[in-house]
Parts: structure tokens; sequence; C-alpha cells
């Protein structure tokens, strides 16, 4: 009799088990999703990088903070995927109320938009890539000694570099002799008044701006119309030095 008891508790407890893994989840769906060629940066629970991805009722591109499963990404193609989306009952703080899981990878695309196809030569690319760009003329304003500076990516088309104070970083695009910048964000440190101005006017100047450049005589210029907003100086990109 003990025995049977103790064969009903265990089953007991299995099924109860199954039941309570089964109401942690709904049925999954599948769903088209198209993954862009380049992340992000975002903010979740901290500052993070998102893929950038497109439903089949999106007009535009939408932030997706979570990951999928099975899905190998590589920057530089943009995936159609069929996956599975299941909906969590118990959604942890810093979870997506979702699991994604890949089905089937229906596309991928190489998208060719490298700065070497859109600056004028290979060359030009090359001085851009290797150099780091020193903010020395913001708004017709001299910058004497500007901790300001930019960084560009041949990779994935990220830049970073510094407002001033804090940290920056973004994402830009090079197209027939304009430039765009994208996405920026920064770290959250707090200094003089002197350099959050600077801050201030150089991010307000560039976020998800387009821009007319030229580089001559060793400098980057950033053009709005046919006014000269930005002018930056070539340095060394691993010491920093000109």
């Amino acid at each position: 009799m003990k025995t049977q008891l103790k064969n009903f508790s265990t089953k007991l407890i299995l099924t109860l088990a199954f039941i309570a893994g089964l109401s942690s989840y709904s049925k999954a769906e599948d769903i088209r999703m198209v993954v862009k060629e380049e992340r992000a940066n975002c903010t979740g629970m901290g500052p993070q990088t998102c893929y950038l991805v497109k439903y089949t009722t999106s007009k535009d591109w939408e932030f997706f903070y979570g990951g999928i499963v099975g899905f190998t990404y590589q920057p530089g193609y943009r995936y159609t995927l069929l996956v599975s989306r299941t909906k969590r009952a118990n959604v942890p703080a810093d979870a997506s109320s979702y699991i994604y899981k890949v089905k089937r990878v229906l596309k991928r695309q190489k998208i060719s938009r490298g700065i070497e196809s859109t600056l004028t030569n290979t060359a030009e690319a090359n001085f851009v890539f290797n150099h780091r760009w020193n903010l020395i003329q913001l708004n017709g304003i001299t910058q004497e000694q500007s901790p300001a500076y930019l960084i560009f990516h041949r990779e994935d088309q990220r830049f970073n570099g510094s407002a001033g104070c804090n940290n920056i970083f973004g994402s830009y695009e090079f197209s027939k002799g304009a430039i765009t910048f994208k996405q920026i964000g920064s770290t959250m440190m707090a200094c003089s008044e002197e350099k959050m101005k600077l801050e201030n006017d150089f991010v307000n100047l560039l976020n998800d701006k387009t821009f007319r450049y030229d580089i001559a005589d060793q400098t980057l210029n950033f053009y709005l119309g046919n006014k000269l907003v930005a002018m930056f100086g070539m340095t060394d990109l691993e010491t920093g030095t000109q």
C-alpha cells in the first residue's frame, strides 16, 4: 500500500511539474521577420547593441532587444527568417516577453554598403579609416586642444569617439559625397560646464543629421548646405598625436 501511495505521489508531482511547465508558455506561432545587415545601439537594462528587424506589419525598422535561438548573424547580410515565437507567461524583469527560435533562413542577402563603394576612391577610404579625427572647429568657432574626436570603423559602419566629456558611439553611412550619423549614444559622466556645453553642441549637431563632406589639406570637413559646420584635423590613430 505504501509503495502504491509513493508511486502515486511521484506521478502526481511529475504531472503537476509538467502542467506548470506548459503554463509557462503559450502555443508557439510562426512569423516572418527581416533582420537588418547592421545592428544599432539601444538601451534595455543598460546600453547594448540590438538587431534591427521588420515584421509583416512593420513600416520601419524596429529594435529587437532579445536573442534568436539558432540564429547565426553576420554583419553585412540581410536575413529573412521564419521563426517560431512563444509567449512567456511569467516574464523576468530583464527578459523578452517571447522566446524566438529559427525554423528556417528563407533568404540571406549581401548588402554592399561599404564605405569603399561610396567614397571617391580607395585611397580616400583608407585616409578616413586610418586616422583619428580631432574636432578643430565647430559652428565657426575654433576649438583649441579640443578633447572631442571621431574614429570610423570599416567593418560594421560604426563610429566611436569623445564629445568632449563622455564617450560617444553610433552608426554612420557614406553615400555620394554625404555622411549621415544615426542612433548616437554616450556614457553619462558629468564634467565642467565648458566641456558639457561643447558636448551638447557637438552631439546635437551630429545626431540624425546628413552632411556634405570633403577632405582638404588633411582635414575632414562637414557642411550643412554651403555652410561649414565642423572641421576635423587628422591625427595618428594609435597615439592620437598629430
